[in-house]
């Protein structure tokens, strides 16, 4: 019979926000578990962009590990990004000459590797490997075994486990709610040509039964990750079939398919989904909270969920460290948890699911973009530095 190991804290999943949770805990010096069903480096399905709360959260986790990321190989930035709203209209986002990037690509698989390697030999219990099997809550705590048989019961955990979440599902009683959640279909080309310069992302709004989003992000090894996706209620409420639609797209756009004509596809059409229903649903309770993807905390408009998951984390770990002094991981303590996720994200992800609402009806939302586009480029740089680095 295996002995039941004991710990103050168990994060489960070790992408970025589990990751991010780990290091800050670290810093903090608080003890801690970090368990992930897979080893890395591992693959795993993903735009491969990263905005705003991304730069923010590694510059706060360290200037050495900001430093590493703006300089490894694996990694390219630019400063530009075009949002083209259809065939002749656009709203470019520029950084300032003094800033160095107002977005980076990065393949999941070198990223995610990225930030493990941060992780502290001290203090962070690394168990990779083995998916948790089971988790249910005990007297002690919050009882988790694993596949391999490896049984732990910590005081509080954290669910960092990603859109299909087991924390959020036993702990936290969470539905996934396709209507506030996105399915997104993605693939790696090479042989791309006339990218925009400087690394430019492209990002277009595509108009067929539904919106749908088109994006085309340049890499560092010369390939190009391109996906598409939409609301997921919609694409089953209309029929979507993703992978033809982004077929015709590279095959037949007149903007889009000269890039395409020479190129091939390196890997299969994969898919996933960006839960974005953060203020829907719990993200913490008794003896536990949630962060990233588990929380909800993508942004519904431009789909974003690595830097929120990563900021999260460092929320989370600054609650877990007042809790134990404390000596409570009570709901009610916890309070506080979803009081910060609510101020640092709140307005912004409100106002992205607004603009998703309003961008369904494409008419009325070219006419206002039409009228504001100078505004919203003019002022774009403030926002972004205030949720940047």
């Amino acid at each position: 019979m295996n002995k039941i190991e004991k710990t103050t804290v168990c994060i489960i999943g070790a992408g970025p926000s589990g990751a991010a949770t780990s290091i800050q805990l670290s810093k903090l010096k608080i003890p801690h578990y970090i368990i992930d069903k897979s080893t890395f480096p591992r693959d795993k399905t993903c735009g491969d962009g990263l905005i705003l709360y991304a730069f923010k959260a590694m510059k706060f986790l360290g200037d050495d590990l900001f430093a590493s990321f703006l300089k490894h190989p694996k990694f390219i930035h630019s400063k530009k990004i075009s949002l083209h709203l259809n065939n002749t209209s656009k709203i470019v986002f520029k950084e300032s000459d003094d800033r160095s990037m107002i977005i980076s690509y990065a393949k999941r698989i070198d990223f995610d590797q990225f930030l493990v390697s941060y992780l502290s030999d001290v203090y962070a219990n690394q168990q990779f490997g083995s998916g948790v099997k089971e988790i249910r809550e005990v007297p002690e705590g919050v009882f988790i075994k694993l596949k391999n048989g490896k049984e732990i019961v910590s005081q509080f955990v954290v669910g960092a486990d990603g859109a299909k979440s087991i924390v959020a599902s036993k702990l936290a009683k969470t539905k996934v709610d396709k209507k506030l959640a996105s399915t997104f279909v993605s693939a790696y080309y090479k042989g791309v040509k006339d990218l925009p310069t400087g690394n430019a992302a492209e990002v277009r709004m595509v108009y067929k039964k539904m919106l749908l989003f088109f994006y085309v992000f340049p890499l560092s090894d010369g390939q190009v990750n391109i996906s598409l996706g939409g609301r997921s209620d919609h694409i089953k409420k209309y029929g979507v079939n993703l992978v033809d639609e982004i077929q015709n797209i590279i095959k037949n756009h007149k903007k889009v398919k000269n890039k395409f004509k020479n190129a091939t596809k390196v890997n299969n059409w994969r898919g996933w989904s960006i839960p974005f229903h953060f203020g829907n649903h719990k993200t913490s309770g008794d003896r536990f909270l949630l962060v990233g993807d588990a929380a909800g905390l993508a942004n519904a408009f431009y789909k974003e969920g690595i830097g929120t998951g990563m900021m999260s984390g460092i929320i989370a770990a600054k609650n877990i460290d007042r809790c134990l002094k404390n000596d409570d991981f009570s709901e009610s303590s916890l309070k506080k948890y979803d009081e910060d996720l609510k101020k640092e994200f709140g307005k912004l992800l409100k106002f992205s699911y607004f603009a998703l609402k309003v961008a369904r009806f494409k008419y009325f939302f070219l006419a206002m973009t039409g009228l504001l586009h100078k505004k919203i480029e003019s002022k774009a740089h403030k926002i972004i530095e205030k949720r940047s680095y």
